[in-house]
């Protein structure tokens, strides 16, 4: 190597010393790589729009809460409050047809509707069969749930359940659940819906027969006053008619005759025709009248309308949302009394 190669690295050298080379905060370290302002705002624009979706849906629970609330302070209220309203338990919102079926089961077909102005979504409808006497201490006690989807305000949906019930009387009690997420707890909300009976009344279909027909050796009387006939018919306050009897007691629409024929299947091979007449009874009153040819007969029905009537009774003097009182007081008194007495507060 020439002495003129030896001076180029001098220079070379010089520079070492003087200028060494640094690594400054501005430049890219390999460990923690810095991202770019381009990155930071797409990183806060993506977490804005997580916020607003979740503020978005935190407002659209609240609302529907809001609203569940509203309608559980409504079943909160007298029943005849509630009647003409629309809330879930009335029968515009919420209606229930019972078939019994040849192999001792039961369909039930429920009608629900959307009477709010929100969707109600993941929606669970609970049926829990119960026993109305205490006594009934072997009454299977089960619940079964139907998942009702999405129900947009307005719209009306009819499920099909079957239930495998011992025989009538018995009640059929009914509540819409809604479980709800909220961060890591979880919350259900229930709304209980009026209480149903269920008697052997409910098979009893109106039949074109005439009166002389049928022999009815076994009668009873319901003297109704006027006034509850009023209430559970939803306080129309008009002048009481026998066709409004009819519906609010037996659920039996558009007669026009005070004397009818029913027939009330008593198993799959045999039918119970019986005679019903209505009248009036002074100013105040309406006297309801069954007739039967055989003995067993009568009394089963005379029995299953008075529990029919003293839970409809119930849900007049009580919040049915509390629970109803169903017959508490059967170990002191007979069903014919406690049905006496609770008629003589209408």
């Amino acid at each position: 190597m020439s002495d003129e190669d030896d001076d180029m690295f001098v220079d070379f050298d010089d520079r070492m010393d003087t200028d060494p080379i640094t690594i400054g905060d501005s430049d890219d370290s390999f460990d923690n790589p810095r991202p770019s302002t381009s990155t930071d705002k797409k990183a806060t624009i993506e977490k804005y729009q997580k916020l607003k979706e979740e503020s978005k849906r935190l407002d659209e629970l609240a609302k529907e809460v809001r609203s569940l609330v509203l309608i559980c302070r409504q079943m909160e209220e007298c029943y005849t409050k509630r009647v003409g309203k629309d809330v879930i338990s009335s029968g515009e919102v919420f209606h229930l047809h019972i078939r019994y079926l040849h192999d001792g089961s039961i369909m039930l077909l429920i009608s629900i509707q959307n009477v709010t102005n929100l969707p109600m979504t993941d929606w669970v409808l609970s049926i829990h069969p119960s026993p109305i006497l205490p006594s009934t201490s072997h009454f299977a006690s089960y619940s079964q749930t139907i998942k009702l989807g999405t129900l947009l305000p307005g719209v009306r949906k009819t499920f099909q359940c079957h239930l495998d019930c011992e025989e009538p009387p018995f009640l059929l009690q009914f509540s819409l659940m809604r479980e709800f997420q909220l961060d890591d707890i979880r919350k259900v909300f229930q709304v209980d819906i009026d209480p149903i009976a269920v008697t052997s009344w409910n098979q009893a279909q109106v039949v074109e027969r005439k009166s002389s027909d049928i022999s009815a050796n076994f009668t009873s009387s319901f003297r109704l006053s006027n006034s509850l006939i009023n209430l559970l018919s939803g306080s129309p306050d008009t002048i009481i008619s026998i066709p409004q009897v009819f519906k609010s007691i037996l659920n039996i629409p558009n007669v026009q005759d005070d004397t009818i024929i029913i027939c009330v299947p008593s198993s799959p091979t045999n039918n119970i025709f019986v005679k019903i007449s209505c009248t009036k009874d002074g100013t105040a009153h309406h006297s309801l009248t069954i007739g039967t040819e055989s003995s067993r007969s009568h009394t089963l029905l005379a029995q299953h309308l008075r529990l029919h009537l003293i839970v409809e009774m119930s849900k007049l003097k009580s919040r049915p949302a509390k629970g109803i009182l169903i017959l508490t007081e059967m170990d002191a008194v007979s069903i014919e009394e406690l049905f006496q007495s609770m008629l003589a507060a209408f």
